[in-house]
């Protein structure tokens, strides 16, 4: 069994702090994995024995190539992190990224470490739950048994009662290959993972039907050409695969095509560096160096899916060019007794992929108004022009009351810097990824069936984060100088928790009473307005906000300052300030709340993006196919244009005509788009926020701008066929 963490160090080179994110495991996590390092040695099991006494670091392959330009002899040096100097053991492979596979981190550190690096007694609280653990089952055992001694454990630890144990609670093991990226967010990746499939999968069928319209076109076209072989001996048989063979190539140049666009976007993609908290890295991991991409697997699925792609679109078109009558084509050249079949084929693959673009087209319009929805939230906070910084603490060298009186003079030199309003201090930062929790219970009250207690999210904040955040204070007051950590314990919570627990408005007073004897228990002094804690637009949540001058001091602190001129410009007197107050504090990261509360949209944000990218191929390749039906049916029917103009029909008239039969079929499809959409729009509800799945401006915008643009596909070769000779239009059958 192996156990990791994510912790920030500061890493000083060069005259310069910055701080990365670094994984914190214990000896043996190396040897479970199986790691071979790119250079020098893993960390081992004798690596993680004493407390401090193991200062040294294993560098991530992406930070060795990044800091030191892949040094081969960086094996032997130090590098001082967190004030202290580690010795570099070795370079992890680069196919290895610890226990997260989405986040790489910088560097590798033993367990026994994480203490010195966070600069806080972390291995001494038991309360402390960020690990990554992974197991490997012993010989000869099975799930069920693991499972089952993992269940002796919970309930040891419930009859124990240890300090940060929940009483019945259980450990969960999932198998690794049921694990994408984290059990916690893997439903929704596989979400959002499958939206994705299946939206590629319709911009490509709508190819496809373009593809197998076109061979239909070029089948009829041929007519002529193909009598004639089968007149002079050809077999129909021998045409056929003649006609498959050009198709195939046809479908494997596309595939090479794609293959190169493919490159060119992965790459792109991969380098977008997301401002993602605390140095964190996001490693898209495409695979799109030349020993993947290129790879035998990569380029076999492509060009087997060409050349497939091709010979299936091309049996049709094939089979109805091959089975004309042969004295009936060679007589009517291209447009033998065949055509009303294959225009009915062509008819079909229009309304299909009409179909398929109306089903886009409302997807992308539902993530739109999402997103529209987002951006119009109000998260309850954050509404003036705000700057945020973090801050480590090192708390493990100095007493609970020093802490909280360097945490008090970082605070008075924030207010006094030009241009500031406001500050105060919170852990976790609302809508970020760290969340902490309490349990609680209170009088009168029952909890749900199997639990002892309730659970509500928490914060660690000072009196004046609520102003500086603009979190309004609804009943009673928030903290003071007279709270200390020789005074009663108190608490603000949320107004969603007053109106749950004490839906009379008698909150202030009550006690939370709190089964870790290790947490004192809470008397409500305030009730704070409802914010946004974990997700935009989420339903109020209950929050106990507690004060940090009575709790467990935090080896990381959020200073949120309110700004009465430009945030950024604060942000930066923020940063030059902090080396005057105390050299030991060092600087996570820095941010302004409104960069804070995009990346909380980002997600939403990027799937509007991307839906709306695909629908956009969708209605270009549908408008695509209705130009390509409609000029074809022009085509066919030239010598019927030039009699009705020779008989004085108007252009217009005459375009109105040729273009109706392309309207009808989108008609057709639109109908059937709309009642696939309700079904889809079902299946995306749980991806959507403040957007029914019945949104009436999503079903009426998509199918206007899909009318719009096949009434333009119809209309331009139907105009164009209108303003035809009529003397020539006769002649050209």
């Amino acid at each position: 069994i192996a156990a990791s963490a994510f912790f920030p160090g500061p890493i000083e080179r060069v005259g310069t702090i910055r701080v990365v994110m670094g994984d914190v495991g214990t000896g043996g996590a190396c040897a479970l994995f199986g790691v071979e390092p790119r250079l020098g040695r893993a960390i081992r099991l004798e690596d993680d024995v004493a407390l401090g006494g193991h200062p040294v670091v294993m560098l991530s392959y992406g930070y060795w190539q990044r800091a030191f330009g892949a040094d081969p002899n960086v094996v032997g040096r130090t590098m001082r992190i967190g004030g202290r100097d580690y010795e570099i053991i070795g370079v992890a492979p680069a196919n290895y990224r610890g226990a997260f596979p989405l986040l790489t981190p910088a560097f590798y550190v033993p367990m026994a470490m994480a203490n010195e690096l966070m600069g806080v007694d972390m291995l001494g609280q038991r309360d402390f739950h960020s690990f990554f653990v992974k197991a490997r089952l012993a010989p000869g055992a099975t799930r069920v048994q693991a499972e089952h001694s993992a269940s002796l454990v919970a309930e040891s630890l419930t009859r124990a009662r240890p300090e940060g144990w929940v009483p019945g609670e259980r450990f969960s093991l999932v198998p690794t290959v049921d694990v994408q990226i984290y059990p916690g967010v893997d439903p929704l990746l596989r979400a959002a993972a499958l939206l994705l499939v299946v939206v590629v999968g319709l911009v490509l069928l709508l190819a496809c039907t373009n593809l197998a319209s076109f061979l239909l076109a070029r089948a009829l076209d041929r007519g002529k050409e193909t009598a004639v072989r089968r007149a002079l001996g050809a077999t129909r048989g021998a045409l056929v695969r003649q006609q498959l063979v050009e198709s195939a190539l046809l479908g494997l140049g596309g595939a090479v095509v794609g293959l190169v666009l493919a490159l060119v976007i992965l790459r792109a993609l991969v380098s977008i560096d997301l401002p993602l908290p605390y140095g964190l890295r996001l490693d898209l991991n495409f695979g799109i160096d030349s020993t993947v991409l290129f790879g035998w697997r990569v380029l076999a699925l492509t060009a087997g899916a060409g050349v497939l792609t091709g010979v299936v679109l091309g049996l049709v078109p094939a089979a109805q060019g091959t089975r004309a009558d042969l004295g009936s084509a060679l007589k009517t050249g291209s447009r033998g007794s065949d055509a009303p079949g294959t225009l009915r084929w062509r008819n079909a693959l229009v309304i299909a992929q009409v179909a398929m673009s109306l089903v886009l087209l409302v997807g992308a319009g539902l993530f739109l108004r999402s997103w529209q929805q987002m951006l119009s939230v109000d998260p309850g906070f954050g509404r003036a022009p705000t700057s945020i910084l973090a801050l480590m603490m090192p708390v493990t060298r100095s007493t609970p009351d020093e802490a909280v009186q360097r945490t008090r003079r970082v605070l008075e030199r924030f207010r006094a810097l030009p241009g500031v309003e406001g500050a105060g201090l919170v852990w976790p930062l609302p809508l970020e990824f760290a969340s902490s929790f309490t349990d609680f219970t209170v009088d009168g009250r029952v909890p749900p069936p199997g639990q002892e207690s309730f659970r509500a999210d928490r914060a660690t904040v000072d009196g004046a984060f609520f102003d500086a955040a603009g979190v309004a204070i609804v009943a009673g007051r928030t903290f003071n100088d007279g709270d200390r950590r020789d005074t009663q314990p108190v608490a603000v919570i949320s107004q969603a928790m007053a109106h749950r627990y004490w839906p009379d408005g008698d909150a202030l007073g009550r006690v939370l009473r709190r089964p870790d004897p290790a947490e004192p228990d809470l008397m409500v002094v305030g009730v704070a307005s409802d914010i946004n804690v974990r997700s935009l637009g989420e339903a109020p949540r209950d929050v106990v906000y507690e004060n940090y001058a009575q709790s467990s001091s935090s080896p990381i602190y959020n200073f949120v300052v309110r700004a009465a001129t430009d945030p950024a410009r604060i942000t930066s007197a923020l940063i030059a300030a902090v080396p005057e107050i105390d050299a030991e504090l060092q600087i996570v990261q820095s941010t302004t709340m409104a960069d804070h509360l995009a990346m909380s949209r980002l997600p939403s944000q990027l799937g509007a993006f991307m839906l709306s990218a695909f629908a956009a191929m969708a209605v270009a390749l549908a408008a695509v196919g209705v130009y390509g039906l409609v000029r074809y049916t022009v085509a066919m029917r030239t010598r019927e244009v030039g009699i009705r103009m020779a008989l004085g029909a108007d252009a217009a008239g005459v375009a109105r005509l040729l273009a109706t039969n392309g309207l009808r079929l989108v008609l057709v499809g639109g109908a059937l788009g709309v009642a696939a959409s309700l079904v889809a729009a079902r299946f995306l509800a749980t991806l959507l926020v403040g957007v029914g799945t019945f949104d009436p401006v999503a079903l009426t915008v998509a199918p206007l701008v899909l009318g719009a643009a096949a009434w333009l596909a119809a209309y331009l070769p139907a105009r164009r066929a209108s303003r035809v000779d009529p003397l020539a239009a006769l002649r050209s059958e």
